[in-house]
């Protein structure tokens, strides 16, 4: 199904309301044939104003375009006040033209044009309700639904569509961080890899001109500079291959924050401690990639409607908790626990999941550096505040 025709399709639902126009025909004994005719003329002159107004009430708000010699969806907000205000002395059900009118109103932009044209079809209901020269105790039957509905519809339409503009907004912002982050991460990463091997590379070219220099005059010495030449390539490898490892780490603090996004728009409560420790970037890396994993088994299995995180120093361990208040029923045989588990014990830690009222996870893995930062900066609170 195309976008278009699924557009079409579910804005169907909305002529749903037309249902008030049947009511008074059904129920006024001096209903004849002409009345379901002209009530059906309602529906078919309605019908072209419906679907020609609400899909045209963002892209093209207007009364008339110049350039495109055209009426807008200003034009069809008339149109239906015309109608509805023709079709009261024959239907009262017809003020829900005029409630169709308020809707559409909403959705015009900017601001300022929707309250304008919602002002407008207020207007049109009261002066409808005038000219109906019905005594006042029944004139509010067929004109106090539309005196509430129609600001209500309208000003509902205006808050909807302003908070998808305002979502869209921010998504864009957030790719446009996104996309400058992984500018400023890559040249980052140049300029670490740069520092790391430049002077490296020297030394190599350096030491491999002495040695071709060397080959013919002093072969065991040309022998022994290429030695280190080896030598000092193993290592720029080994260091490369710990700076790579660095840089695909996200961090435990860029992790956390990922799992409140995440969290959060899941409708699961987040709350978080999180002791500062001094960790290489291979251990935090596992811990990092251990809360994604538990993370992920609470927004997939746990049908939790809380999470909290836990990290902190036990004596030259490191522990995580994560606990939710779930269903429970996490199993570390296979799957991404298992994995996880394999990482943990490679380094000397261990993990326990526990089932009770909830899941509550537990990583412990040792300290390469055991010391704590907590004379530099406090401990990260919930809510990501620092205290003293």
């Amino acid at each position: 199904m195309t976008p278009k025709r699924a557009s079409w399709r579910s804005s169907l639902v909305y002529l749903v309301y037309l249902v008030f126009l049947i009511f008074q025909p059904i129920f006024d004994p001096g209903t004849t044939a002409l009345t379901w005719v002209l009530t059906a003329a309602m529906v078919l002159a309605f019908l072209p104003l419906f679907f020609w107004t609400f899909p045209r009430t963002g892209a093209e708000p207007y009364l008339w375009s110049r350039e495109r010699r055209r009426p807008g969806a200003a034009a069809g907000i008339v149109g239906m006040c015309v109608l509805g205000l023709a079709s009261i002395p024959i239907n009262s059900g017809a003020t829900t033209f005029l409630i169709y009118a308020g809707a559409a109103s909403g959705g015009l932009r900017p601001r300022r044009r929707a309250l304008t044209a919602l002002g407008f079809v207020m207007a049109a209901v009261i002066v409808a309700a005038v000219a109906s020269g019905m005594p006042f105790p029944l004139v509010l039957a067929p004109f106090a639904p539309a005196l509430l509905l129609v600001p209500m519809f309208g000003l509902t339409t205006i808050y909807q569509r302003e908070h998808a503009q305002a979502n869209a907004r921010l998504a864009m912002a957030q790719d446009e961080i996104e996309r400058l982050a992984a500018i400023a991460e890559r040249e980052r990463i140049a300029r670490d890899l740069h520092d790391l091997l430049g002077h490296t590379l020297s030394t190599i070219t350096l030491k491999s001109e002495l040695a071709h220099r060397l080959a013919a005059a002093d072969p065991e010495r040309a022998a022994a500079e290429m030695r280190e030449v080896e030598r000092i390539s193993r290592q720029a490898l080994s260091e490369v291959r710990s700076a790579v490892a660095g840089f695909r780490a996200r961090g435990l603090e860029g992790e956390l924050a990922n799992a409140k996004l995440a969290l959060e728009a899941g409708g699961v409560s987040f709350d978080y401690y999180l002791e500062p420790l001094e960790l290489p970037p291979e251990r935090e890396g596992v811990l990092a990639l251990a809360l994604r994993e538990a993370v992920t088994n609470v927004l997939r299995h746990a049908r939790a409607g809380r999470c909290r995180v836990r990290l902190r120093r036990l004596g030259d361990h490191a522990e995580l908790l994560v606990e939710d208040d779930g269903v429970g029923g996490a199993d570390v045989g296979d799957g991404g626990l298992a994995g996880m588990q394999a990482r943990l014990r490679a380094l000397g830690g261990a993990l326990q999941v526990m089932d009770d009222r909830g899941t509550r996870l537990r990583v412990t893995l040792p300290l390469a550096d055991g010391r704590a930062r907590g004379q530099q900066r406090g401990p990260v609170e919930p809510g990501g505040l620092e205290t003293a």
